[in-house]
């Protein structure tokens, strides 16, 4: 069942240096991901949703992009859930950063 919210619905979040589009349907579970993950960084986005926006679906096609969550940050593109690439375009750190696994093999020990 899809979250359901008013049009009208804005995040508390700070004011952000960044441009954010997403365009994003109702049903997709990731969507709702990237929403999540973008308040949770307090980041302000402008959200094109295809089931209401008519130009939406033609506009992300024009990205290169078939399905959504499509994510628009100064320009740069990133399709799909990445919280990796979301975070660095926005200057984050990952919440959950890489562990270095360079340490020595079973055969070297």
């Amino acid at each position: 069942m899809p979250v359901l919210r008013p049009r009208h619905y804005n995040a508390n979040v700070i004011d952000s240096p960044h441009d954010i589009v997403l365009f994003s349907q109702g049903f997709c579970e990731y969507s709702e991901m990237v929403r999540l993950h973008l308040e949770s960084r307090g980041q302000k986005y402008r959200e094109r949703d295809l089931d209401y926006d008519p130009n939406a679906r033609e506009d992300m096609l024009k990205l290169g992009a078939t399905g959504t969550p499509v994510i628009v940050i100064d320009g740069e593109v990133v399709m799909g859930y990445d919280e990796e690439a979301i975070d660095g375009l926005l200057g984050f750190q990952p919440y959950n950063p890489p562990e270095d696994l360079s340490g020595p093999t079973m055969e070297q020990r």
